[in-house]
């Protein structure tokens, strides 16, 4: 990145296949000039001189919209950007220059070279000076004053930054993420109830549409983790952390917080609160309370109704929920893990939004995961997630969770569209819920809709960098999207943060294949959670053009019936045999794997065939 003093120096800033002429604000590519005026210049002037830096939006406001209101920077910048990313021919979607940082600013990602040429010429190369008294081209003084007001912005900042920690006036958060609180009292039984107050607490803090708060699914791999509060922070992009403890007795609890500014880092509150465990609904409530009152935001006034609505759970079913949460996050068959619990919460309190919710979470896996190849299985559990989903909604229509389980619930139950408009709903009462983006970004590849898809969980990933199981609905995406290189080094990116992390082989291992590098495939296969079965060996070799070797294993499991098994007939020659699996295992069985017909690259042989399109019809995906 060019220091501000060479800057001063140069007329010219070159990046990509472009040049941004600052002395009359041209945009120069292949010998065509676009003049870029006002803000959308600035910007862009800002972006270029922090290349490979995040310019936050507060920033962007503080330097070039001061004077104005909130609703009106926001308008003008979002404005700002269109009108780059068009000159720039930058979709937001795919984006190669403009990063969008969500809900913090944005990235010039491409490297950028200052060129002090004049008509042409290089620097060194211009006429002699002439008298000392002679006036500057006008040229240099644009590009001076805009570098100079540029410095002089950040200085009054920085100042002002020290100047808040001399004074002792709080930074201002805009992101929080809450790290897993410890479990003291030595008893491993007793780790569901610290997980189940952090994540309740992160689910209250998100009542405050001014903070961005991170997932459990972000913070959890920092639980008992020896990085300093700057070190986190700056993995997980948020301004502070809450940290603290838990120590459940036999009557009470303790509960230990502290709020820690990471930049510069300094603690800003700490409070401890000890309460009976009868009593722990208000105690989650007051932690929220204090928590946001410290962090000088305010609930929406739907928070507040949340909160109170809280406060009335039975103290015996909310303890029977937070067992159940604990378990749903082990993402297996349901029905001797979180189902009990859920179904003695419910009981108890017959009120309880968030039990139905979670019990809709609970059966979809339970169809998910539970006993495959069974039609009746499979439709039974999705029907019953989709009752108490359903009834989780109705009981509250303003809890982003129930929406989100209803979304899951619909997707199931091959109800596409209606799913569409429940994540929408969720996403909106709660823009920090991810996993209805998640849902969303899945429901929208089913649909063909990739390019969506791939926007929205590109931001998801970014919103949350280290949280795996988000993380990878942006691979799936890009694989869908046929764009296998960027699909691989994602993929190799979540193995690197974690090589446990199984599901995210099976979406290396079909990238690896569309590249011919069946390997290396094979091997990524292995290492997920359906290993080599011999559908995948036998589709495997099939793609290779291995014939007799792919029907010698398709022979000795003749019963078995999965997408691959059906794609490696068709490959084969066994069209009839290929396409009657596929209509059994979409229509019938509702294999999951096929839910996706319309986007994997694994169906591309049969894309053509009439009866292929008939199947896909059948399951209502062409429906958009």
């Amino acid at each position: 990145m060019t220091t501000s003093f060479e800057a001063v120096k140069a007329l010219r800033a070159q990046f990509a296949d472009f040049q941004l002429d600052l002395s009359s604000g041209e945009l120069i590519r292949e010998g065509h000039r676009f003049r870029l005026q006002g803000q959308p210049f600035r910007v862009l002037c800002l972006l270029l001189e922090r290349a490979g830096q995040v310019v936050t939006r507060e920033e962007l406001q503080r330097q070039l919209w001061p004077n104005e209101t909130f609703v009106d920077f926001d308008q003008g910048l979002n404005k700002a950007i269109a009108k780059l990313r068009e000159a720039l021919e930058d979709s937001k979607a795919s984006s190669r220059l403009i990063e969008t940082i969500p809900r913090r600013g944005y990235r010039f990602t491409e490297e950028v070279k200052w060129v002090g040429t004049h008509n042409g010429l290089p620097a060194a190369e211009e006429a002699p000076l002439q008298p000392k008294h002679r006036w500057f081209p006008t040229e240099y003084w644009l590009a001076g004053t805009l570098v100079l007001a540029l410095l002089a912005a950040t200085v009054v900042w920085i100042n002002r930054q020290t100047l808040s920690v001399w004074l002792g006036i709080q930074p201002a958060i805009q992101s929080i993420a809450v790290l897993p609180l410890a479990n003291l009292s030595n008893d491993p039984s007793q780790e569901y109830f610290a997980e189940g107050i952090t994540e309740q607490l992160i689910t209250d803090l998100s009542y405050t549409k001014q903070l961005r708060v991170l997932s459990r699914s972000s913070t959890i791999g920092f639980k008992g983790s020896s990085l300093s509060v700057p070190q986190i922070a700056e993995q997980l992009h948020v301004d502070a952390l809450i940290e603290g403890t838990v120590l459940r007795g036999n009557d009470t609890t303790r509960v230990t917080l502290r709020l820690t500014a990471a930049r510069p880092e300094r603690q800003l509150w700490a409070a401890s609160y000890e309460r009976k465990v009868s009593d722990l609904i208000s105690l989650q409530n007051q932690l929220a309370a204090d928590a946001v009152r410290q962090m000088k935001v305010q609930l929406t006034p739907q928070g507040k109704t949340q909160l109170d609505l809280e406060s009335q759970i039975n103290p015996e079913a909310y303890d029977e929920y937070l067992q159940a949460r604990f378990l749903l996050h082990q993402e297996t068959t349901q029905k001797d893990k979180a189902i009990p619990h859920l179904e003695r919460a419910i009981i108890l309190d017959p009120d309880f939004t968030a039990a139905y919710a979670a019990m809709g979470q609970a059966w979809a896996y339970e169809g998910v995961f539970g006993v495959r190849n069974s039609r009746k299985n499979n439709r039974e559990s999705y029907a019953t997630a989709l009752a108490y989903s359903q009834k989780a909604v109705n009981l509250d229509l303003t809890s982003s969770e129930a929406y989100s389980s209803l979304g899951h619930s619909l997707l199931s139950n091959h109800r596409w569209n209606e799913a569409e408009k429940a994540l929408r709903r969720a996403i909106e009462l709660d823009p920090n819920n991810p996993y209805a983006s998640g849902y969303l970004s899945i429901m929208l590849l089913q649909k063909g809709r990739t390019e969506e898809a791939v926007r929205i969980s590109h931001e998801l990933a970014l919103a949350n960098p280290v949280a795996i199981d988000l993380r990878r609905f942006y691979g799936i995406a890009l694989f869908a999207s046929r764009r296998y290189d960027e699909a691989i080094a994602e993929c190799e990116r979540l193995i690197k943060l974690d090589p446990n992390h199984l599901t995210t082989y099976l979406t290396y291992g079909g990238a690896l294949a569309e590249k011919g590098r069946f390997q290396e495939a094979e091997a990524a296969f292995d290492h997920s959670t359906l290993g080599i079965d011999p559908g995948i060996r036998a589709w495997l070799l099939a793609r290779q053009g291995k014939a007799a070797e792919a029907r010698q294993i398709l022979k000795d499991n003749d019963s078995l019936v999965n997408p691959r098994t059906a794609v490696a007939h068709y490959l084969l020659g066994e069209q009839e045999r290929g396409l009657t699996e596929l209509d059994y295992l979409a229509n019938e069985v509702w294999f999951e794997k096929t839910y996706f017909l319309r986007v994997d690259p694994m169906f591309d042989p049969m894309r053509n065939d009439p009866r292929f399109t008939e199947i896909v019809k059948k399951t209502g995906l062409l429906d958009n």
